[in-house]
C-alpha cells in the first residue's frame, strides 16, 4: 500500500517534468507548436495517471484502517486489575456495555376536524338591500334613468354613470348593453 502511493507520487512528478519541458520547448521551439502539444499531453495524461492512483491508494488505506478500528471496538472490555504476590490474583469482572437510552412514547397528536367543503354554487347569491340605501346611493352616484328593453321590450331603471357609459341588465330577459 505505501509502494502504491510512493508510486502515485512518482507518476505525478514524472507528469510535472514533462509540463516543465513543455513550457521551455514552447520557448524555443517557436516553429514545431506540435512537438510541444505532444509534451504537454504527455504530462497531463502521467499527471492523471498519478492523481488516480494517489486516491485510489488513500481509499484503500482508508477503508484498511476503518476495519481495524471496527475491529478494536468489537472486543468486551475489562475492568484493569492489578495481581501482586503478596494477594491472591482475584477474577476479572466483566463490564458491561452501555445501554441505548430510550424516550418515553408520548401519544400522537389528534388531528383537527376539518370543516367540510361545499362547493361553490353555480348562481350568484343575491341580497336584499334596502330600499333607502339604495336610493340614497343612486343621487350620489348619479341620476337615475328609464330604458326600454330592445328584446322583450321592458321598461325598467338605472343610475346613469356621470364619468362615462353604463352597463344594464334587462331583469326580464338578462339582455345586457351599454348605455351612453
Amino acid at each position: 500500500m505505501a509502494d502504491t502511493i510512493k508510486i502515485a507520487i512518482a507518476i505525478l512528478v514524472i507528469g510535472l517534468i514533462f509540463f516543465v519541458v513543455a513550457d521551455i520547448a514552447f520557448l524555443l521551439l517557436e516553429d514545431s507548436k506540435l512537438t510541444v502539444f505532444a509534451i504537454g499531453a504527455v504530462g497531463v495524461i502521467f499527471s492523471l495517471v498519478g492523481i488516480i492512483l494517489m486516491f485510489m491508494a488513500l481509499d484503500i488505506k482508508l477503508k484498511i484502517s476503518s476495519k481495524k478500528t471496527m475491529e478494536k471496538e468489537e472486543q468486551p472490555k475489562y475492568a484493569p486489575t492489578p495481581t501482586p504476590a503478596a494477594q491472591p490474583a482475584p477474577q476479572q469482572q466483566y463490564v458491561p456495555p452501555p445501554q441505548p437510552v430510550t424516550k418515553p412514547v408520548t401519544p400522537p397528536p389528534q388531528p383537527t376536524p376539518q370543516p367540510a367543503y361545499t362547493p361553490p354554487s353555480p348562481q350568484p347569491r343575491m341580497e336584499a338591500r334596502s330600499a333607502q340605501v339604495e336610493i340614497e346611493t343612486q343621487k350620489t352616484q348619479g341620476e337615475v334613468k328609464k330604458v326600454k328593453c330592445p328584446a322583450c321590450s321592458t321598461v325598467f331603471t338605472y343610475v346613469k354613470n356621470p364619468k362615462g357609459p353604463t352597463w344594464v341588465k334587462c331583469p326580464s330577459c338578462g339582455k345586457e348593453g351599454v348605455v351612453y
